[in-house]
């Protein structure tokens, strides 16, 4: 009796399924079209976020890029501000020669405490050429000291700083103030990419190519005299002034050699030479060789003839 049952039920769940298949076989032409439909709305609604998406990476590229020039504006803006100071107290101090020198040493004084530029600027009315010399050290010496040493490689040459080893880090030039944006970052093609990231090419660019520069460009105006107390120092400035020569144009470059010394190796490898390529394609470095060494020219901030 109970397997009578059993059977039953059986029976009565098949043809339940059959009935939801018929019922959904009459309405097949319904379901279709409503698929149909929906899986347009999906196509359409997924193309609005692709280009969503793109317009809003473009103005993240454009604010990107609007924000790494205005701080190069910035830093360049200050710079000129130094300048311009240092040019009016020249002025001011050659129509007035006969002024106390005490008020110069007060000034170098304030600037020592960190006083405001606006506070200082009564504290001179004139002093002798070496006074003005040492003002100009001192108006430096405060840019350092506020974490910003960034200046012209043509200032610093004409500046004090030139006969002094700093005990602190390297100068910055700005003539060197580069980085990489989203979109020229977007510009290199795959192949070349790799799995490098956006923030691996600004760091080797960083603390690698520009360090290099820094640290040449700090080291070969400096006289030999000062140059002496440091033997390692005195053996780079010799090698430096010998390549002097090597790039006609008065062009600022390193070479292979001392980006392997900044790495600590003995050659580039591989991963290296891939991401000089990449600054070369964005204009940032030119390849230009001499015999068997290998240049790079700064490139950012000039048009260099590949003819040369």
């Amino acid at each position: 009796m109970e397997k009578i049952y059993e059977d039953l039920n059986t029976i009565e769940t098949k043809i339940n399924k059959l009935n939801d298949f018929i019922s959904l076989s009459l309405k097949r032409d319904k379901i279709s079209n409503e698929l149909k439909r929906l899986l347009q709305q999906a196509n359409k609604v997924s193309s609005l976020m692709s280009h969503g998406h793109k317009v809003m990476q473009k103005e993240l590229n454009n604010v990107q890029a609007d924000c790494d020039d205005a701080m190069k504006r910035m830093r360049d803006h200050q710079t000129e501000m130094m300048d311009f100071i240092i040019e009016e107290k020249k002025r001011r101090l050659q129509k007035d020669p006969d002024t106390d020198i005490r008020k110069l040493k007060s000034h170098q004084l304030n600037v020592r405490k960190g006083k405001p530029l606006r506070d200082r600027d009564s504290d001179i009315d004139g002093a002798t050429n070496s006074d003005i010399k040492l003002l100009g050290s001192s108006l430096l010496r405060l840019q350092l000291n506020q974490g910003t040493p960034k200046i012209r490689i043509s200032d610093y040459k004409e500046s004090p700083l030139v006969k002094r080893k700093l005990n602190n880090a390297a100068i910055q030039f700005l003539d060197f103030d580069v980085k990489i944006t989203k979109q020229q970052f977007q510009s290199i093609p795959k192949y070349m990419l790799g799995r490098e990231t956006f923030a691996d090419i600004n760091n080797f660019l960083e603390l690698v190519i520009i360090k290099c520069f820094n640290e040449k460009y700090e080291l070969l105006p400096r006289p030999r005299s000062v140059v002496l107390r440091n033997i390692n120092d005195l053996e780079l400035w010799k090698t430096y002034n010998d390549q002097e020569t090597l790039v006609p144009g008065g062009y600022k470059f390193i070479t292979s050699v001392d980006i392997a010394r900044k790495l600590e190796k003995n050659i580039l490898d591989r991963k290296t030479l891939n991401r000089i390529t990449i600054l070369r394609h964005v204009g940032v470095l030119q390849e230009y060789r001499v015999n068997q060494l290998i240049c790079y020219i700064w490139v950012a901030h000039s048009r260099f003839n590949t003819d040369v």
